[in-house]
């Protein structure tokens, strides 16, 4: 177990590595400054982590510390991009009272549920990083679907640095989501899958994030929102007036 986990971690490692090279060069701190945190992140954690994978309980330690670390800054990247994309929308209240209403109440039912519900002879720490990272998988992939969702109504142009950034996170949410249900359903029959789902979908989002910035988006396009601020406005306004909803109240 530890030869293959060295061996994940490894190959992990030279990804990320990769993925780096590509973010410096794409400029992405200039305009996605937490998400190159991100990708600035990923490296020395699992360096830290193929470091202390022969000794358990250091091990231990800094996989669920830095997890924890990951999971919150992966959080803040995603709504980075999200905002970037349609930054119209937070014009209107009561997208941000459900937007950020969601986020929290997510997060405080999650930890709740870590300190009144742990489980039988687990790590307090690990309680709380599980169940605070199913959470925040859950939002990540109803963020990223909220994303793609609206995309095709508001006729949102296509940009491959945001679409990719919101494309890996999505993929890599799915494993522990997946994971975490088949565990709730089927019990430890499928903790084989459980265990790798998580590792293959994070590997898969990784690909997908370097296919996104290995080649460079149309230079007139690179760093422009697909939709201007004005028109997105206009466009949101339309369709709520469409919908029956008028007045100020929908406007601030």
């Amino acid at each position: 177990m530890p030869t293959a986990n060295a061996i994940m971690l490894s190959i992990s490692l030279a990804l990320e590595i990769w993925l780096l090279v590509l973010l410096v060069r794409r400029d992405v701190r200039r305009h996605f400054p937490v998400f190159f945190s991100y990708g600035l992140a990923l490296g020395p954690v699992t360096l830290a982590r193929l470091f202390t994978t022969t000794d358990y309980q250091t091990y231990f330690l800094v996989f669920w510390w830095s997890d924890a670390m990951l999971l919150l800054l992966g959080l803040a990247a995603l709504h980075e991009v999200f905002r970037w994309v349609y930054r119209s929308f937070y014009e209107f209240w009561w997208f941000r009272l459900g937007y950020y209403g969601a986020i929290t109440a997510v997060l405080l039912i999650a930890i709740r549920n870590a300190v009144a519900n742990p489980p039988v002879q687990a790590h307090p720490v690990v309680s709380l990083v599980l169940d605070v990272g199913i959470g925040i998988n859950l939002l990540q992939a109803g963020i990223a679907t909220l994303y793609y969702a609206i995309m095709r109504p508001l006729s949102i142009e296509f940009r491959r640095y945001p679409y990719g950034v919101v494309l890996g996170f999505l993929i890599s949410s799915a494993g522990p989501l997946l994971g975490y249900l088949a565990i709730s359903v089927f019990g430890t029959k499928v903790q084989g899958f459980a265990r790798y789902a998580s590792p293959v979908s994070y590997f898969l989002g990784l690909a997908i994030w370097l296919s996104a910035f290995i080649v460079p988006e149309i230079e007139e396009k690179e760093w422009i929102p697909p939709m201007s601020a004005e028109r997105m406005l206009h466009e949101v306004r339309g369709y709520l007036r469409a919908m029956g909803f008028k007045g100020k109240g929908n406007e601030h």
